[in-house]
């Protein structure tokens, strides 16, 4: 009890430590809370397409590498959005970004990669030596390592390349055996081969390595090189040799210039951030409420140990260099609202210890063995899909991962070692008798069988009219972040609040708009408003009428591209179809295929219901609901999971029909799927009424998915579970 005190007390420290390291939380916030820097990066016009297919092509690859190196640059929830035929937008979190003048240039850089063999008289005292033919001279690179004193040296190298670039596979960053940093290349089959070919041939030689036409290093061939290895060299700094290598994996074949940098101001107005912070204050409270309502001093120390797990997450989160967003607001909200259900199986384990004559000190002990292996099943298929998530997705989909995961880790530790400790502290030391209110009925005698054909019926209709109406809504379904739309500039001569803009977009019914506040070089200020396309000169017009105190005056239009791309969209489909293979397998070792197959068929359920219902309702998909789906799978396989637990238990303990297997351990999980579909719930409910912006299309779609987790996991798993089991039964000659 002491030892799980004195850890969780630790753990309780240094969160606070982390978060409030001075006066002010260092939390980053992201740009729909506080803006940031936007930085246009326009392809070179001699490396530009001729025809306006071949630019749209050009365009989408350079979007897919820019997101794949800021990711790699650990900037956390850019905003990627074409501009035009010839022009990227990022938009990144925070002021200082834009600054930095280093992390920009090494963002744009086409990683030209070359490798050229020197001049025999390369390295000698060779000044005002007319190069022969086949030869030029090359400047060396100079690394942020390198002296002050040192001056760049011309080197004479051949001009043509032995290999390209496109001969490396992958690179990577490693320590060599002086302690300083190099990048290790791994080649391609084909690089490899070719690279034998030229050391075998040029054995004893220098082979100079060029990027972006300058010289990183230049080894001296020692031996016939077949495994495909190379390493570039050069005084790099740790963030030197990790910038090289990103571009590396990510190589650009055509030049960038680096345009217009704007600092922006946040997405959100100031009313709608206090809207949804104060939803979630409400959504944690009433939480709160009805656990210490339902359990007493058991529901006290279970909402102290979602408090900590809530610091636990954000201390977490600040050590990696997140960035908190509305959305993750909202996903935090939530999170605690699912933690409560360890909590709610353990006290339901403990309630019927008591029941049984059991000691309060013993009934904890036995609640806490019976229900660690349900828990940690529950958890652990949670956190499979978290970290193929984090593994495999990008952008916002990498970010939630990593957050889901750090979250289920958290909360393990919470439900487990801390709120054990408090509940036994209650018991040992303050000798409370009474730790719950009077437990709720364990066998409600509900034949939920007998309604599997109604249920199954009732889900078909309902994926029915929900993929009818996605298919009818067609490109409507989709907001600005998948599809893109116009940008309008104006300029303003007074300040203004986005509250105005909100209300002007509501005027003429344009459901989505994403305003920003930007200034430039010169601090002009100007308004920057994203709306769906074709609806640019309805809202422009409108927006100078009921306005014209502030003077807009409207400067420019152009198209963007959404902030999901095809890429990106694809990416989240091959997390989500990993996660649940991942989902199966576990499920199949820890059960059998029977539940594996009957989980993942729940959940897939689960999402396409949900998102059919979020259509019909005339919602729009955008990033938050994206976010909200990856949620909807977690919270799916957790109350799932549990169903199956407690009728593998059964199982094993009578020898009688499944059928009334079944049927008891859905009425003995009862009361706890309720309590946990209503915890979370009002911690949804609380963001969608007193929420704004998306926190509220976030809360909406995960309320839905909450509904569908809960009816499949009774009706849907459950009878899928016992159909494949009837049926290989009848196959075997058995009786089921």
């Amino acid at each position: 009890m002491w030892l799980r005190l004195i850890f969780s007390f630790v753990l309780f420290i240094w969160t606070l430590a982390v978060l409030f390291p001075g006066k002010c939380v260092a939390i980053r916030r992201g740009l729909d809370l506080c803006g940031g820097t936007a930085v246009t990066l326009e392809i070179s016009h001699d490396s530009l397409a001729k025809t306006s297919d071949g630019r749209a092509e050009q365009l989408k690859r350079l979007e897919e590498i820019m997101r794949r190196r800021v990711d790699t640059f650990g900037i956390s929830e850019p905003i990627l959005r074409r501009r035009g035929d010839s022009q990227l937008e990022i938009q990144f979190p925070g002021t200082a970004v834009g600054t930095d003048t280093n992390l920009i240039d090494a963002i744009k850089k086409p990683a030209k990669l070359e490798f050229r063999l020197l001049h025999e008289n390369a390295f000698r005292d060779i000044t005002g030596f007319i190069p022969p033919d086949g030869y030029e001279w090359i400047d060396q690179a100079q690394t942020r390592m390198a002296l002050e004193s040192e001056k760049p040296m011309s080197i004479l190298v051949r001009n043509r390349a032995e290999l390209l670039g496109n001969a490396v596979k992958s690179a990577h960053v490693i320590i060599n055996s002086t302690g300083g940093y190099e990048v290790s290349l791994q080649l391609t089959a084909d690089g490899a081969r070719l690279f034998e070919r030229v050391t075998r041939e040029n054995f004893g030689k220098p082979l100079g390595i060029i990027l972006d036409g300058k010289l990183y290093s230049t080894p001296v061939i020692r031996s016939i090189i077949s495994d495909g290895q190379a390493a570039i060299s050069g005084n790099f700094t740790a963030q030197d040799a990790k910038n090289l290598a990103s571009v590396l994996n990510n190589p650009l074949d055509f030049e960038l210039s680096v345009g217009e940098i704007h600092e922006i101001g946040p997405t959100l107005a100031k009313e709608m951030q206090l809207k949804s912070i104060k939803a979630a204050k409400i959504g944690f409270g009433l939480v709160g409420g009805i656990m210490i309502g339902i359990y007493a001093f058991g529901g006290i120390a279970a909402m102290l140990s979602v408090a900590l797990n809530a610091l636990s997450i954000l201390g977490v989160f600040v050590t990696i260099d997140g960035t908190m967003t509305l959305s993750g607001i909202a996903a935090l909200v939530l999170t605690a609202g699912m933690s409560v259900d360890g909590n709610i199986i353990i006290f339901a384990r403990i309630q019927e210890e008591l029941f049984l004559g059991r000691s309060t000190v013993d009934a904890i002990a036995l609640g806490f063995k019976r229900a660690f292996r349900t828990i940690l099943d529950a958890n652990l298929t949670t956190l499979f899909a978290a970290i193929v998530m984090a593994i495999y997705g990008a952008g916002p989909i990498r970010g939630f991962g990593i957050i889901f995961a750090i979250g289920t880790v958290s909360t393990l530790f919470c439900t487990l070692v801390f709120c054990r400790g408090l509940m036994e502290f209650g018991a040992k030391v303050l000798k409370i008798r009474h730790t719950f209110y009077a437990s709720f009925r364990q066998n409600f005698g509900i034949n939920f069988m007998r309604w599997r054909n109604a249920a199954f019926l009732f889900s078909a209709l309902l994926l029915t009219v929900g993929m009818v109406t996605m298919v009818v809504r067609g490109k409507n379904l989709y907001a600005i972040d998948f599809t893109g739309g116009d940008e309008i500039t104006f300029s303003c001569a007074e300040e203004f609040a986005l509250e105005d803009i909100y209300a002007v977009a509501e005027n003429v019914g344009i459901r989505e708009i994403i305003p920003v506040l930007q200034k430039s070089n010169t601090k002009a200020k100007e308004l920057i408003v994203q709306v769906p396309a074709g609806t640019s000169q309805l809202f422009a017009a409108k927006l100078q009428e009921l306005l014209p105190q502030y003077g807009f005056k409207q400067l420019r239009q152009t198209s963007i591209g959404g902030s999901i791309s095809a890429a990106l969209r694809w990416n989240a489909l091959i997390s989500v179809t990993v996660a649940l293979l991942i989902i199966f397998l576990y499920i199949t070792v820890r059960f059998n295929a029977y539940y594996g197959i009957s989980a993942v068929v729940a959940i897939l359920h689960d999402i396409w219901i949900s998102i059919g219902i979020y259509a019909l309702l005339g919602y729009q998909f955008n990033a938050a609901t994206l976010a909200a789906i990856l949620m909807i799978v977690g919270y799916s396989i957790n109350d799932t999971i549990i169903i199956f637990d407690r009728i593998r238990e059964e199982e094993n303990h009578t020898g009688e029909q499944l059928i009334n297997v079944v049927n008891r351990a859905l009425n003995n999980t009862f009361s706890r799927t309720l309590l946990t579909s209503i915890t979370t719930l009002v911690a949804a409910i609380a963001l969608f009424i007193w929420g704004a912006g998306a926190a509220k299309d976030f809360a909406v779609l995960f309320s839905i998915g909450v509904f569908t987790g809960t009816f499949s996991s009774i009706f849907i798993a459950s009878t899928i579970l016992f159909l494949i089991n009837r049926r290989c039964a009848r196959r075997s000659r058995y009786t089921c």
